[in-house]
Parts: structure tokens; sequence; C-alpha cells
């Protein structure tokens, strides 16, 4: 399904990541869930510093989703008759999971609503105290963060994949309303394949430019990015390619960043 910015929507024009081509930044399904991120930009009044606990706290969460509802309705993005009505519940906090017949070789996924996944965040409190283990925890994502992380991972995790053996990377299909709330409904490749070892996974992070900070959490420090959660559940070895393919990245700004940093050192000095 192609996407465009519905009318009045700001133009979408997100920042060049390191490495990423511009050719990779316009496939159609990054420039579908960039579109969707430009709406959220509109309503995020400190800016987007993703800095921590309650950078995107209340109101802002429920700004986004109305943005994007309206948004919806504006650039025709309702889907109900996509999403069918038994779902198969995928065991994480953030997906359910679906086929469609019309698509075999792709898996479709609908945020558990009202929330919209999990964001990493920096526990100041901790910092310099407590073993880098502890610095970091989750809380709710809010609608732009989550369209930020499918973003990233297109740019950042899976722009190695051979176009023509996955023309199509994660794409934003659009949005329903159940129960009540408003949930974004993506689909992805299926990828065939093994799971990924953690001497895999740590390879291929450590070719990349990223350190190992602790369980499941890499950076890299030249561009602020993080990954976090990646088990060998999210990662995947497919015709000898390392595939991050539900990781959770973040363009880390402010105190997230510092804290970051922060632990790099730490963690270089053992």
């Amino acid at each position: 399904m192609e996407q465009k910015p519905g009318p009045g929507a700001k133009e979408s024009k997100p920042e060049r990541r390191r490495g990423s081509s511009l050719a990779e930044i316009h496939r159609p399904e990054n420039l579908g869930i960039a579109a969707a991120i430009a709406v959220c930009d509109e309503v995020v009044g400190h800016g987007g510093a993703e800095s921590g606990p309650e950078v995107e706290d209340c109101p802002e969460p429920t700004l986004q989703v109305a943005a994007l509802a309206s948004w919806a309705s504006e650039s025709d993005l309702w889907v109900p008759g996509l999403v069918p009505d038994e779902l198969k519940d995928a065991g994480t906090r953030e997906h359910f999971l679906f086929h469609r017949d019309e698509e075999p070789d792709r898996i479709f996924k609908i945020t558990k609503g009202p929330g919209f996944g999990v964001f990493p965040a920096a526990l100041t409190s901790a910092l310099g105290i407590r073993p880098v283990r502890y610095w970091f925890a989750d809380r709710a994502a809010s609608p732009r963060e989550y369209l930020r992380r499918l973003w990233l991972s297109n740019l950042e995790m899976m722009s190695h994949l051979d176009p023509e053996a996955y023309p199509v990377l994660t794409r934003l299909e659009g949005f329903v309303m159940r129960d009540g709330n408003l949930q974004i409904v993506i689909s992805q490749p299926i990828f065939e394949g093994v799971p990924a070892t953690e001497t895999d996974i740590a390879g291929w992070f450590r070719m990349q430019g990223f350190v190992f900070l602790r369980a499941y959490t890499w950076f890299r420090e030249a561009d602020g990015l993080a990954v976090f959660d990646t088990w060998r559940d999210n990662i995947m070895v497919c015709k000898g390619q390392i595939v991050p393919f539900d990781v959770i990245p973040i363009h880390t700004e402010g105190v997230l960043l510092e804290s970051m940093k922060a632990a790099a050192i730490k963690v270089k000095m053992r």
C-alpha cells in the first residue's frame, strides 16, 4: 500500500542517517513511515528530544493519536478490512500477528491498543552508583517513538539486505480503531532462517561500530544510535546474513544520550 502525507501534513524530511543512502531513505515503505512521523512531529512540543522517562508523557501521546487519526481519515489509511477478527498473540507487550493469503511472504502486525510498545529510558538516579545494567528501564512508547523505531529498523538494521530478495521491508499498512483505541498496522517480510547465536549477534554489532553495554543493549557513539532488545528471538540468520528484524533502535538525545556515553566509558574501563 502506498502512503502519502495527508492534506496539511508537515512535509516529511527525515534526517539522513549514518551510512544510509538517498535511495534507501526514499524507498516507498520508508517514505510512508516518515510521513506518519511528520504528523506526530506537528504536536510534539519539546522538539522531539528522546531523553528520559517522561519525555513524551501525557498529554502528547494523546495529541499524537488524535493527529494520526485525523491524517488517516484525510489520507484514506483506515484499514479495518485488513485485520481479521481472530488475532494471534505474539507473546510480547507490543503486537498481535496475522497473515494474509494475498501476501504469503509477509507477516502482519497490529499494536496492542492502547499502547505502542516500549521505549527505553535512562534512570539518572542509578548513574555512577549502580552497575550499568541498572541504568536503563522500559516505559510506554508514544506513537512517534514507535514509528521512529520502524524507520530506523529499515535504515539501520535491514538496509544491507538484498533488495531483490526483500523488495519491501517494514511497511506501514494503516490504522484501525478497536475498542476505542487507535492501533497501527504494519507488515514485514517473513525471514526464513535460524535464530542468531550470541556470537553471531556480537560479531555483527561490533562490525557496525557498536559497543556492548549490557544484556541485549548496544551503542554506537559515532552517531548516538542505541539498539535494545537484541536477543536471539529478534535476530535471524537468513541466507548467511544477520537480520535484526525486531530490535529497538533509537537515535538517542539529551539525558539518554549522555547516559549511553557514560555507560560506554564505564564498560571500556572494565
